[in-house]
């Protein structure tokens, strides 16, 4: 009974057609020209991209190689020898595929394979001339656009074909990391290239905009291409990716299937548009994806492990702990998360800049620096700067108190200018600061009486010492209690039968609580 199943199984197997085969050659090389400084990350960027597209590109781990601080010679030969199994390759009518990548030094005339340069024009001409029906060149490199100016590979409008059982389109395409005047740089948050990490990150899945599960030539490109755009935005000098081809066809060119891997590697599904920075096992690891997520959710495969996942607004960090296991999926807004705002870290000498600015507003209750008024009503507005050692705060001071006895009423305001210096301790669940203040104030006194008392105005000059809590409310509002004593030097006189009998200068010891709001830019 099992013969004729068996017999069935056979022949739908034969009967089905062969998968296109998928080759990887993945070149890096730290060292260039004697002239030109060691790299960090380029042989690293060329065993992770291999190592993606045997994961998740249907690439069998004997068609992956990868060519690690070798000259010209060695890629030579590789290129060659590849060449040759494709015209022996029992796929070569359904379409195979050569993919050829490299990092490294170069300018606009060649590869910088050690102390060697292996021209452009022969390196198109050994790709060019692969008897494989798609040929894809990826260079990521310093003024790697010179080659998109090689006669045979010119910009062209975006392109589609597609690569499942048989190919329906062939030809080249190339894919650089900058323009042909540009460099191209590495990262040390990322530990790898800008280009090749936000590559990698879409092949993973972050470039899947249609959700269907694979990672077309286009979507990589343009994912790639906005990321490394948007990360080199922040350096001194802006990376173009450029990308060129000459191929004839439809349909879709599938690099990688992220949907095949599930099994093997956790998913985490990201819904929420910001930028997001996901860290291997925790704050000092390594960066495993830096991405923004602006209109689908993003789908990306990582081995299992412990992220840290900082999304990124414009005045706070948001930290999720995750753990991944093998076949699961986990949707990041569905997990709890800390708010750290970037006064925090600026104080504790993270983030990326090097002060905050913020505005406040407070109103409270005092005592007067003049005696026989009763409480002194305040409020304030002021502007502060953080640093990562102090924040510094100037404010404009507005208080208002009364007094009356039986045979006069009078009225009290002041106006005054505070500049105030505070270290801040940041606890769980707030920050505490301790700080010193200066002011100086102007003093108006105004009266009510049956006989005659005019006004009175003086300047009085005030320093002391505060304390302030400050805890994080919503994105950059943080609720800020505050409270201190301030010591004032003013004039003062002595009044006998109505008139003043003599002068001097009186230092009255004032206390005062508040209030309110402040506000990071």
């Amino acid at each position: 009974m099992t013969r004729p199943w068996g017999l069935l199984l056979l022949t739908l197997l034969v009967a089905s057609p062969a998968r296109a085969a998928t080759h990887v050659i993945a070149v890096g090389n730290n060292l260039g020209l004697e002239d030109e400084p060691a790299l960090r990350y380029a042989e690293r960027d060329a065993q992770d991209l291999a190592d993606v597209l045997r994961r998740l590109g249907r690439t069998e781990p004997e068609n992956a190689t990868v060519l690690l601080g070798e000259g010209p010679d060695d890629l030579r030969r590789i290129l060659l020898g590849t060449n040759v199994r494709l015209r022996a390759s029992p796929t070569r009518e359904q379409g195979d595929v050569l993919i050829v990548y490299y990092s490294g030094h170069a300018d606009a005339a060649g590869l910088h394979l050690g102390k060697s340069v292996l021209p452009y024009a022969e390196l198109e001409a050994l790709v060019a001339g692969s008897p494989a029906k798609v040929r894809l060149l990826i260079i990521d490199s310093c003024r790697s656009g010179g080659i998109t100016q090689i006669k045979g590979a010119k910009p062209s409008p975006p392109f589609a074909i597609r690569l499942d059982q048989r190919l329906e389109a062939e030809g080249m395409a190339i894919i650089t990391s900058s323009s042909g005047t540009e460099d191209s740089q590495e990262s040390e948050a990322l530990r790898a290239s800008f280009f090749t990490h936000h590559l990698l990150t879409g092949l993973r899945g972050a470039a899947d905009l249609d959700a269907d599960g694979r990672v077309t030539l286009n979507e990589a490109y343009g994912y790639a291409y906005r990321a490394t755009l948007r990360s080199t935005g922040r350096t001194a000098r802006l990376q173009h990716p450029t990308y060129s081809y000459d191929l004839k066809g439809k349909g879709d060119f599938t690099l990688t299937f992220p949907s095949e891997a599930g099994a093997t590697l956790g998913e985490l599904q990201i819904s929420a548009a910001g930028s997001y920075l996901v860290l291997e096992g925790g704050e000092s690891g390594a960066a495993a994806a830096e991405l923004t997520v602006e209109g689908e959710p993003v789908h990306m495969l990582l081995s299992p492990g412990r992220y840290l996942v900082r999304r990124r607004s414009d005045t706070s960090y948001r930290e999720y702990q995750l753990k991944l296991y093998a076949g699961q999926k986990v949707e990041l807004e569905g997990l709890d998360y800390d708010e750290v705002t970037y006064a925090r870290l600026l104080r504790k000498g993270g983030g990326t800049r090097e002060v905050l600015h913020a505005v406040t507003v407070t109103g409270g209750v005092g005592r007067s620096p003049a005696d026989g008024y009763g409480l002194n009503a305040l409020a304030s507005v002021g502007y502060g700067i953080d640093f990562p050692w102090l924040t510094f705060g100037l404010e404009l001071r507005m208080g208002l108190s009364r007094a009356t006895s039986d045979t006069i009423s009078g009225q009290q305001r002041e106006l005054a200018l505070r500049l105030r210096g505070e270290r801040f301790l940041d606890l769980e669940f707030a920050s505490v600061g301790l700080g010193l203040l200066v002011e100086g104030n102007y003093l108006h006194q105004s009266f009510e009486t049956a006989g005659e008392a005019p006004s009175r105005n003086t300047l009085a000059f005030g320093f002391g010492g505060l304390v302030a809590i400050e805890r994080p409310i919503v994105d950059a509002l943080s609720l800020r209690l505050e409270g201190g004593i301030v010591t004032y030097v003013l004039p003062a006189a002595t009044v006998a039968s109505g008139a003043a009998v003599s002068s001097g200068t009186d230092t009255p010891l004032t206390w005062w609580v508040g209030m309110g709001g402040r506000w990071s830019l």
